[in-house]
């Protein structure tokens, strides 16, 4: 990826010496936060120019973004409302599915394809998964499932467990006899997307002439993964009446290849912990019945919102005085570290803030320049009041 002017290289790669290292003995690997520190002070270390600029796993870095709670902010955007002070939030998982594809080779007589799914808004997947915005991933598992003619040899689409997938393609092979027909499904599947969620004009399904595969997954592993893609639950589970906000959800974040497996990204959230891991349970027996084996690869606590906490308290009467009006007081259906802190030490009296964050997890990602001086002057206040 190039933007602004840098190339971003996923970790581990081949440009540096650990990088190819890491590759080498532990081949098809994703990665961790290790290896691409690694990579960037080696980077930092042999190139001249190159700075070192940490981003993460530093206790200053952990209180910034514990108290400033990015998330306590763009939670509210969909529904115009921008939270002065979070008292709450949802719990996650993330649960990974995979088996191994078995292939054949695709008849002579077919052709190649790259049927892709494209220009969704995304989003976050806690903040915007009740704005009916369509999961790219799904979709792909939708038309997939639709054009019968279609025999895939590869899927992929999304990214991160905490984004709604935007776009999503598989390599196919095709019978150019039935081209006609498969065109004329997707179109009316896009027409039923369209009727059912709010999407931008920009989305399109399209099937474009590509080179043949020389394997396609044969008719068992392509029944089972559009079974996978498809009929996974996905969106808001359950809605809080208290609160007003996705109570339960989840989201199909990622379909990939690792390792000689085709993998299943998602991610479980809601305000109970409880509903929360049945939620990851359901998710994961339906993968089991695609014959996948799922595996819990990280989980964080919700925080429980104390609305007589005498931190809140504090915080809201001097709100009043700095800004000459009642702070808004949410929960929001996002993860935030504040979680992760109440599930180390129960009953710690805690409260979220911050700058507002527009469009998050999106190309279109930025900060309301102007909120950040009131967030200065509010942090210095309360530091000073306590």
């Amino acid at each position: 990826i190039h933007t602004f002017g840098a190339d971003v290289i996923p970790s581990p790669s081949d440009t540096t010496e650990v990088g190819r290292a890491i590759l080498k003995a532990h081949p098809g690997t994703g990665g961790s936060l290790g290896c691409a520190i690694s990579e960037a002070i080696e980077t930092a270390t042999h190139q001249k120019g190159c700075r070192y600029v940490l981003g993460s796993v530093l206790n200053q870095v952990v209180l910034h973004q514990s108290i400033i709670g990015l998330e306590s902010k763009i939670a509210m955007e969909k529904i115009d409302e921008y939270p002065d002070i979070v008292i709450g939030c949802a719990g996650g998982a993330r649960l990974e599915a995979s088996f191994a594809p078995e292939y054949e080779t695709p008849s002579p007589s077919f052709t190649g394809a790259l049927l892709e799914v494209k220009g969704l808004a995304g989003g976050h997947s806690g903040c915007n998964i009740a704005d009916r915005r369509g999961n790219a991933v799904q979709f792909l598992g939708a038309a997939l499932l639709g054009a019968r003619a279609l025999r895939a040899a590869s899927a992929e689409g999304g990214s991160l467990d905490n984004a709604i997938p935007r776009e999503a393609k598989a390599t196919v092979a095709l019978n150019p006899e039935r081209r006609k027909e498969t065109l004329e499904i997707l179109a009316s599947l896009e027409r039923q997307l369209r009727e059912k969620f709010s999407l931008p004009a920009g989305f399109a399904i399209t099937l474009t002439e590509a080179p043949l595969p020389k394997r396609v997954w044969t008719e068992q592993t392509h029944e089972r993964a559009v079974f996978a893609l498809a009929g996974c639950p996905d969106g808001v589970l359950e809605m809080d009446e208290n609160f007003g906000i996705p109570r339960t959800s989840t989201n199909l974040a990622a379909v990939f290849e690792r390792g000689g497996r085709l993998v299943f990204r998602t991610s479980q959230r809601s305000l109970s912990d409880g509903e929360r891991r049945a939620a990851t349970e359901r998710v994961a027996a339906h993968f089991e019945k695609a014959g996948a084996v799922s595996e819990v690869t990280n989980e964080y606590p919700g925080w429980l919102p104390a609305p007589e906490s005498r931190l809140l308290e504090t915080a809201t009467m001097l709100y009043r005085e700095l800004f000459g009006r009642a702070a808004l007081v949410k929960v929001i259906p996002a993860g935030l570290e504040c979680g992760i802190f109440a599930g180390k030490r129960p009953g710690l009296d805690m409260i979220s803030f911050g700058p507002t964050i527009l469009d998050p997890h999106s190309p279109s990602e930025r900060a309301d320049i102007a909120s950040v001086e009131r967030f200065y002057s509010y942090l210095g206040a309360l530091v000073s009041a306590l």
